[in-house]
């Protein structure tokens, strides 16, 4: 997990810090929103219970006297939308938190109601831990993983939620619109269910695309967006795919000017490049990603992101399903025995120290220890770019 709270300027906090005593009916919701949403799935809400809801005031009031507190970015976050009025009265509806080492599975998520009564399900992505690389790394040889399956009943569950509003209070909540729009959506709502948005960060953006793709077709129709945050991509098949094809047109992707995990697998969705305050792949933080009062800074992609992602490609190609699975699993098995648990810490490491690592797992033929140092190369070189001092 990031460990220290940003002190950048110009990042989502400050963003909370101008915004956030403006309400959603003078300022709508916009992307950068619907980002800090995405980033509160990273928050650990175990213990807290929401039946049957909380506001975010009332869950964090619950939250820092719990035995879960994680003093990161995401807490400090927490901590500044409980006190906005721009976002202390959205509600959250359910949350979930599932890890499960042997299946290589980390899934959590996150249901919040809007106060013009839309949902947003928002999925927890990985951060730099290793553990969050190595399922990312399954979905290079694998056509499913358990987080995405899990994706898909979780929204196909919390889609059944029934618009609890009476028609007073339809008529009465001024953040669906005018009088006859508030009278319209409120039969509307209560007949169709509401409507649905998703987004994510990192691993937690492509559940977000997978779940609306696959989940059941009356749902399907009232997504609205969804928002993927540097999450990776799909394989051809998932491409090509009529679930995919259908949704494409509401699925949005925004990554930084490095950017490895985005732009890795397929995307044929629209997308746009934000400036970051970090480099290389710390950019992959979306705690650093450069905005305004009104938008994203825009930006480039980096040559360099591009190039390395080729090269990931290209040496993935050359080889068969089997092997990906057996490369995958004996690289992150060296991992846990250098004892090594976020990205950040493989920058600290010596090249020595890899090739005696590898030395050591003796089983290996030949061409799966080349292929294994060729790769650590590569995440080494990457690793230290971000290295300060």
């Amino acid at each position: 997990y990031y460990k220290k709270v940003t002190q950048m300027k110009d990042t989502i906090i400050d963003y909370v810090h101008w915004r956030g005593d403006i309400s959603f009916q003078i300022q709508p919701y916009n992307s950068i929103d619907y980002l800090i949403l995405s980033n509160l799935a990273y928050v650990h809400f175990d213990g807290i219970t929401f039946e049957p809801s909380l506001t975010l005031n009332e869950a964090y009031e619950q939250y820092i006297n719990s035995q879960y507190v994680f003093e990161d970015e995401s807490h400090s976050l927490f901590e500044k939308v409980s006190h906005a009025p721009r976002y202390q009265n959205i509600r959250i509806l359910s949350y979930m938190n599932d890890v499960n080492p042997e299946l290589i599975k980390q899934f959590a998520v996150v249901t919040f109601l809007l106060e013009n009564q839309t949902l947003f399900v928002a999925f927890r992505g990985t951060d730099e831990s290793l553990i969050g690389w190595h399922e990312d790394f399954l979905m290079l040889c694998e056509t499913i993983i358990p987080s995405q399956t899990s994706a898909v009943n979780y929204l196909n569950e919390i889609g059944q939620f029934k618009y609890q509003s009476t028609l007073k209070q339809s008529l009465q909540n001024q953040y669906l619109g005018s009088l006859t729009q508030r009278l319209r959506k409120h039969f509307q709502y209560k007949k169709q269910g509401l409507p649905i948005l998703l987004g994510g960060h990192s691993k937690g953006g492509n559940l977000a695309m997978y779940a609306a793709c696959f989940c059941d077709e009356n749902l399907s129709q009232r997504i609205l967006k969804v928002y993927n945050f540097d999450g990776p991509g799909f394989q051809e098949d998932m491409l090509a795919s009529k679930n995919y094809q259908n949704m494409l047109p509401r699925i949005i992707s925004y990554i930084p000017h490095y950017s490895f995990f985005g732009i890795v697998l397929g995307h044929e969705e629209n997308y746009h490049v934000i400036q970051s305050h970090n480099e290389g792949m710390l950019q992959h933080n979306s705690f650093s990603w450069h905005v305004t009062k009104d938008d994203f800074v825009n930006d480039e992609l980096s040559y360099e992101s591009v190039q390395f992602a080729i090269k990931v490609i290209l040496f993935l190609e050359k080889m068969t399903i089997e092997e990906k699975r057996l490369f995958v699993e004996t690289m992150f098995g060296l991992f846990d025995s250098l004892n090594l648990h976020t990205f950040h810490e493989l920058s600290h490491i010596t090249y020595k120290q890899i090739l005696a690592a590898i030395k050591e797992l003796t089983l290996l033929d030949n061409k799966m220890r080349k292929m294994l140092i060729e790769v650590l190369h590569m995440l080494w070189l990457e690793a230290k770019k971000t290295k300060k001092g």
